[in-house]
Formats: structure tokens, sequence, C-alpha cells
């Protein structure tokens, strides 16, 4: 099984260009939750600075992976500053429930170790820096497909020991979550999920807390959510949504679609349907806080 193309396709990765330009003193990023940055530096000289962590000195050219549980500064030591691009990374659709990538620091690669990503960014660099018709659609598909190779080579190097993408690959718990993702129709129980597990019932209920963050059944209910404010986007009647994500009556499934996210089902569609963008924001600062 291809578990980082399955990752992607229940999670539906979204990337695009955030910002692009010259950076002298620190950059700041405001993020809502749950979105993830990537920072392309062509050059060294710049400090990374998070709350209670050593600062992370990058003095080559580096790739900078910063998971959505992150919370950083970017400080440029380099006198005639830095060029930098930057790319935000949001899980899901705006406004749905998050499903952790399990990374919980930011990740430096150095270009020079990153020997299949270097033509990609450079084509990357190149797109930017020669706008072109489409300019905007080549930079959000570059980025996404560094994305990919970056958590592709964090998989590998055992960077990621937690949640929803580790959970995939786990030999146990890999069975259980996929058939969750393929049949969320099915009356699931712990029982249930143990035996696609083959462990006892409380074994496998301590270990998926421990790896997802929630218990099976929160699990459950989360997915279906997830899945019923896909199809509820995409124009699917309720009383069909109801059906298909495993709820006898659509007052059932309204009540829980209410306790979940906080709106009736009609309701959160209708504001949905006009809701804006998440909102970022950089500033830069001269001089250093």
């Amino acid at each position: 099984m291809d578990v980082l193309s399955e990752f992607f396709e229940r999670t539906t990765l979204q990337g695009r260009l955030f910002f692009a330009g010259a950076v002298e003193g620190t950059l700041v990023l405001d993020k809502p939750p749950g979105m993830a940055f990537i920072h392309v530096i062509e050059r060294g000289g710049v400090d990374m600075v998070q709350p209670g962590l050593p600062r992370v000195a990058i003095n080559e050219p580096s790739v900078l992976f910063c998971p959505s549980t992150c919370c950083y500064q970017l400080h440029v030591r380099d006198p005639a500053g830095l060029e930098l691009i930057c790319a935000s990374f949001q899980f899901g659709r705006s406004g749905q429930q998050p499903f952790p990538l399990g990374l919980l620091e930011t990740l430096v690669f150095p270009l020079a170790a990153l020997e299949q990503l270097g033509p990609v960014i450079a084509t990357l660099v190149n797109e930017f820096r020669n706008p072109a018709p489409g300019r905007s659609k080549a930079l959000n598909l570059l980025f996404e497909y560094v994305f990919v190779l970056l958590v592709r080579r964090a998989v590998n190097q055992g960077r990621i020991t937690s949640g929803l993408l580790f959970a995939l690959q786990d030999g146990r718990l890999g069975p259980a979550l996929l058939c969750i993702h393929q049949e969320p129709a099915i009356q699931w129980s712990v029982e249930r999920l143990a035996d696609l597990a083959k462990m006892s019932r409380s074994k496998f209920a301590a270990l998926f807390t421990e790896v997802m963050g929630m218990a099976p059944m929160a699990y459950v209910t989360a997915w279906r959510m997830k899945v019923a404010q896909d199809m509820m986007r995409d124009g699917v009647p309720i009383k069909i949504v109801s059906d298909a994500v495993g709820y006898s009556s659509q007052a059932s499934f309204s009540r829980t679609f209410a306790q979940q996210v906080g709106l009736p089902p009609g309701e959160w569609l209708r504001q949905a349907v006009h809701e804006p963008p998440p909102q970022l924001s950089a500033r830069i600062y001269r001089n250093w806080p």
C-alpha cells in the first residue's frame, strides 16, 4: 500500500505561494491553526528562533519544513538581507478539523543533502523569478511536490512518530484506519477495530489514543464529519450524506454534526460557501526584538 498517497488523498493537501521577497531583520509569520509552511532559503545567514528551544543557525542554502504546531521567527544575520520564498499548506478544506501530520518540530534540510530536490527547487526559483502565464498554478504544484518529497524524507529518517501518517504505516493501526476511511458507514466499535489490528480491545485503544491523540471512536466520528463536510461542499443532499457516513437518521446525524462542528449542517454549509480563505500575514522587523 502507498501510505503517503493514501495520506495526501484523504487529507486533501493544498499548497500555495504565500510570501516571497527580501527580508532584512526578523520575519514573523501569523498563521491560523493547522497550517504548515515551507521556506526556501537560497543562501545562509539565518537564525530560526522557537520559544523554549535553542536557536538554530542556518548557514547554507536550505529548505525549512515547518509543521502546523510550530511557532517561530526567522532572524536574518546577513546585513545585505535575504531573499525568501515561502509556501503555506492546509490539510483539508478551510474550517475542517485538521488531522495532524505528526511532525512536532521544524526540520532543516540543507539543499546539498537533498539530491532529488535540487532540480525541483531550481525549477521553482526560476518559475518565481520569470513570470509567465500559469505561474501561480505552477508554483503551487511545485510546492506541493516539494512537500511530498520532504514528508517522504522525514518518514524515512524516522522523524514522524505520531499522528495519522505514522499510524497508517503501523502494521496494527494501519488496517483499522484504512477500513474507517474506506467504509465510514459501517457501525464501527472498538472491539471490531481491535480485531482488524489483531490486538486486544484494551491494548488497541491505548495504542490508538497514544499515537492519534484521541480515542478510536472519537476518531471515527471526526472522520465521518470530515467526509460529510466534503460531500456537502460538493452538493450532496444532507439525507444522502447522513446515510453515507453511518447514521440511521438525518436527525441523529444533524445532532452529532452540530456537537462536533458547532453548527447544524445546513447553517454550516451556508457559511462554508461564503467562507473567506484563511488569513495569513508576514511582518518584517528591521531590528531584532
